[in-house]
């Protein structure tokens, strides 16, 4: 065991190339930037040191050591130490991981402890209802949505059909420009479903935000500002990005009333955003094989022979993994199509 040979200056070009295409899926995916940075790093290299790691980077030893920790966590990453050296060299376990740094296994198993969760909580519930019949049916309801992603994610990530989908439609019960005011306290409830999907553990803004569209659906800035305790200013961050990932949307305003945001469906909105990163990452294969061309006409050029043998494979070994990928997540297409046939 012994360190990678890091690319020379000549092939940096390529080398952020391959980095960016890994930090535009994780972006996509609304997870942590300087993670998905160092976990591209280790996709490209296979195995890079701390040291190395920062070189390639600019991160603090602090940033890289918190974070090959919690890769370790999560098992995709495995250490060893290179013999006669006091440096451990970390090495990515492709088995366990795709193109992002969330394990399959650790999504369904987050995903398996919120439906049964959500069912418990669903069940508590229902002692309400006779008091506050819209406001328990339409959380209940709200939950369903999430439910349903987690199915849809149950037949990609277990190959297992466990429920039919459930209702979660609450547009008879309140309009998309009116937004629920609950009689009983749903902050606990908020949170430890954003816990439990883990997504977001590192922006604490977002979890709290998010949670309250999951079980609000519409709401304008000022009602946000209020649920979340969080500035008028923190708040217009958040919805901006938000817009522009397609994650929320927004009514028309009228007559000079507030605007009103809304998450109308969890489950689709979730999934089409997974679809669409899922797309992105075929839609690349072109570009890789053009690198290839270019790299394959450069092996008698000025360029580093190392650098083109191994980017050659690399691109290569991407290429095959996409289309592994492809092939795998057909069911998650097919599971989206029947949720959106169940809630024509």
């Amino acid at each position: 065991m012994q360190e990678i040979r890091l690319l020379s200056k000549q092939s940096k070009k390529i080398e952020k190339e391959l980095v960016t295409f890994y930090k535009t899926i994780g972006n996509m995916c609304s997870l942590n930037s300087k993670t998905t940075e160092i976990f591209a790093y280790l996709k490209i290299y296979d195995a890079l040191s701390q040291v190395q790691l920062r070189k390639l980077t600019g991160f603090s030893l602090g940033t890289i050591s918190a974070t090959l920790q919690s890769f370790l966590d999560l098992d995709i990453i495995n250490r060893g130490m290179i013999p006669k050296t006091h440096k451990n060299l970390y090495r990515i376990k492709p088995e366990n991981v795709n193109f992002v740094y969330t394990p399959n296994i650790r999504i369904i198993a987050d995903l398996e402890k919120l439906d049964s969760f959500i069912v418990e909580k669903q069940t508590e519930l229902q002692a309400l209802q006779s008091k506050h019949p819209i406001e328990v049916t339409f959380l209940h309801m709200r939950l369903n949505s999430l439910r349903n992603y987690a199915e849809v994610q149950r037949r990609q990530i277990s190959r297992e059909k466990k429920y039919s989908f459930f209702p979660e439609d609450v547009s008879e019960l309140k309009s998309l420009d009116q937004t629920i005011t609950y009689p009983f306290e749903i902050k606990e409830l908020e949170e430890n479903i954003m816990e439990i999907l883990g997504y977001y553990r590192d922006d604490p803004i977002k979890v709290r935000i998010r949670s309250i569209f999951f079980t609000h659906r519409s709401v304008n800035q000022q009602k946000l500002m209020d649920l979340s305790g969080f500035s008028r200013s923190t708040i217009s961050r958040f919805l901006d990005q938000e817009l522009k990932r397609e994650y929320i949307r927004v009514l028309p305003r009228e007559n000079r009333k507030p605007r009103i945001y809304y998450l109308h469906s969890i489950s689709l909105t979730i999934l089409s955003n997974i679809l669409r990163t899922d797309n992105y990452i075929y839609s690349y294969i072109p570009r890789f094989h053009e690198i290839l061309t270019t790299l394959q006409s450069e092996r008698q050029s000025e360029r580093d022979r190392q650098d083109v043998t191994f980017l050659v494979a690399k691109i290569e070994e991407i290429i095959r993994h996409i289309e592994d990928f492809r092939n795998g997540t057909r069911f998650i297409r097919q599971a989206y199509h029947d949720l959106l046939k169940f809630l024509e």
